[in-house]
């Protein structure tokens, strides 16, 4: 390598480097999506899991997995995000495989998925009670 050819990669290769970061921190994670009151559902379900969400990822907290009550065992389900867990543990409300519940909230989408953000959750006679009618959070300033 000539002492030209030696000069000019030392002079490129940061400008290389600092265009591969940069391009790297344009990608941003998608925000949290947002309730809307125009996409809300009423549905009669059945959980088909539950999953929980770690703290600092999108939608933390506690997810029912659902399916539509009168689908098949093997049809397409629903990720219903319920809120944080420690939110959830102050109510003596838990939820299992089998379990049928009518959930009303938003069916947005959100990472190319449908979702609904639950705005109450009914098993049997007991309500879990998890937004107000605009979509606000009840845990918002709780967690």
């Amino acid at each position: 390598m000539g002492f030209r050819t030696v000069v000019v990669f030392f002079l490129v290769a940061p400008l290389l480097l600092g265009l591969t970061a940069s391009s790297g921190q344009t990608a941003q994670a998608e925000p949290e999506p947002r309730y809307d009151s125009a996409t809300t559902v009423d549905m009669m379900t059945v959980v088909a899991d539950l999953r929980e969400v770690p703290r600092g990822s999108p939608l933390t907290g506690t997810h029912l997995i659902v399916r539509p009550e009168s689908a098949k065992e093997n049809s397409e389900t629903i990720d219903v995000y319920l809120g944080p867990a420690n939110y959830l543990k102050d109510f003596e409300v838990t939820f299992a495989k089998g379990n049928r519940v009518q959930v009303i909230g938003s069916k947005v989408k959100y990472g190319g998925a449908p979702v609904v953000l639950a705005r109450q959750v009914r098993r049997e006679s007991t309500t879990l009670y998890l937004r107000d009618e605009n979509g606000t959070p009840y845990w918002r300033g709780r967690t």
